[in-house]
């Protein structure tokens, strides 16, 4: 039985196909296929790359035989090792991703199946795979034991075959948009993210949704979103892109976020496009003082330093937590929303960095009809896509409205990077009417303003009540 005769498409999925082609993949078939271990965007391309419609479970079959055969378990690490030392050669399908020491100018691998951080990679293969220096790649590796070449590191990496795109020209996304009405595109990107459009009819949530997407299309944004549990807080970014990084609670450091001074090694921050402290109540900080000293610094500058090193950066920080709510508002009992914040991070100058903040009490449960059953990107693409789309500035056409005069510069600067992400999502080929300049506008002022509000109620006397906004700019509805 083909595919499609299961599962008719719509008229907007039928067109994102002719437009898109083979960018653009069922989600039903992603959401029933779920190859274990791999993130979604590795499952996606697999599934866009190797099943076509009228033998797909074929397909699908060879898929899982290759994974059977190569994706090693977590407690087969010493089998690997032990086989790779025995015949000297070993296929494997894992996350590889590689650092450069410029001290002892050696490229080195780490392959988390071997548990080894120091395997040999030619310069060659580095200029074929970029994205194994930008946050890794998944991908089938081949891997060589030549202690007669280098007894302290004794493996290679002599190929690899990536399961993720890497995007040199973003205009076939840009073209395809003007075939699109903005509500169609909503939709598409909806679906794109693996949520269906039919569970979330009001055009509110779903922008509020689209929210989540802006730290990874802009860079340094400051995003935190409170909301009930099973709202799917950090489920869009965390399977979006190997280019955002989950800190789910615990403890870090700033040898992890910033700098290891022992190893002269960079951390996430540097690494990475977008680092999510997931559970932020339960978030502890090694070295607290200095660790959330240099986090201000980095959410107001870009740059961090370590020692009497200086560095910038582009990643987005975003902050999840959960909160009490009543009848879809926070529980009336909190003198400020922050409150659920780890005590050391209820600072106003911490806070006040914060460009937005998502009320994720707007946005429901997940449930099992919430998921993406039609057409959209292949979540790899869509994932580099929107890094790619960083590039993009569209903030003269935000600067054509006129704000109000009693906001601060921050006020100012949060805006215009909410707002100019939000285009970069809903209109990135920069058609935005005047009226839909002022729509994304207004969401961005009202996140803002959710931050300036929470701000009072810390520290009224350091804030004072103060609307953020533009001339002519609708009464907001939240």
């Amino acid at each position: 039985m083909g595919l499609y005769e299961d599962h008719p498409l719509s008229a907007l999925d039928q067109k994102a196909r002719n437009v898109y082609g083979e960018r653009v993949v069922l989600k039903l078939l992603a959401q029933r296929i779920q190859f274990q271990r791999l993130p979604r965007y590795v499952s996606e391309y697999l599934i866009a790359k190797y099943v076509q419609p009228e033998s797909w479970l074929d397909d699908l079959e060879r898929i899982r035989n290759k994974l059977r055969d190569h994706l090693p378990e977590v407690d087969k690490r010493e089998w690997l090792r032990h086989e790779l030392l025995r015949r000297g050669q070993l296929v494997l399908i894992d996350s590889i991703e590689v650092r450069v020491d410029l001290k002892t100018g050696q490229r080195w691998a780490t392959v988390k199946a071997l548990g080894d951080d120091r395997v040999n990679v030619p310069e060659t293969l580095l200029d074929a795979n970029p994205g194994l220096l930008l946050g890794g790649m998944w991908g089938t590796a081949e891997i060589v034991y030549r202690p007669d070449v280098n007894g302290e590191a004794p493996n290679h990496l002599i190929s690899f075959t990536p399961f993720q795109v890497h995007i040199h020209d973003c205009r076939p996304y840009l073209e395809g948009r003007k075939e699109f009405s903005t509500d169609e595109w909503i939709e598409l990107m909806l679906n794109s993210c693996g949520y269906n459009p039919a569970a979330f009819p009001d055009r509110r949530t779903r922008l509020l949704l689209l929210c989540r997407l802006i730290p990874l299309v802009e860079p340094n944004v400051n995003l935190i979103e409170l909301g009930p549990r099973q709202t799917g807080k950090t489920f869009l970014l965390r399977n979006l892109s190997p280019r955002v990084f989950t800190i789910s609670g615990g403890r870090t450091s700033p040898a992890n976020l910033f700098y290891n001074l022992a190893r002269r090694t960079v951390g996430i921050i540097g690494t990475r496009k977008v680092i999510v402290f997931d559970e932020i109540a339960s978030t502890t900080f090694a070295e607290q003082e200095a660790t959330l000293s240099i986090l201000k610094d980095y959410m107001e500058s870009g740059n961090f330093s370590r020692g009497n090193l200086s560095f910038a950066s582009d990643a987005s920080i975003v902050m999840c937590g959960n909160i009490e709510v009543q009848y879809n508002r926070p529980d009336l009992r909190y003198r400020h929303l922050f409150e659920v914040l780890p005590q050391e991070m209820q600072d106003a100058a911490l806070i006040d960095r914060l460009h937005g903040f998502l009320p994720g009490w707007e946005i429901p449960k997940l449930t099992p009809q919430a998921f993406a059953t039609g057409v959209g990107f292949v979540t790899d693409y869509f994932g580099e896509m929107l890094v790619q789309l960083r590039q993009e500035d569209f903030r003269h056409r935000i600067r054509q409205l006129s704000f109000y005069a009693d906001m601060t510069q921050r006020d100012r600067v949060a805006v215009e990077r909410l707002a100019n992400g939000l285009i970069k999502i809903l209109y990135p080929d920069g058609r935005i009417t005047d009226e839909e300049l002022r729509e994304v506008v207004q969401l961005a002022c009202e996140l803002r303003q959710r931050v300036h509000d929470q701000l009072y109620n810390l520290a009224p006397g350091e804030f004072h009540p103060r609307q953020i906004g533009f001339q002519s700019m609708p009464a907001s509805s939240a």
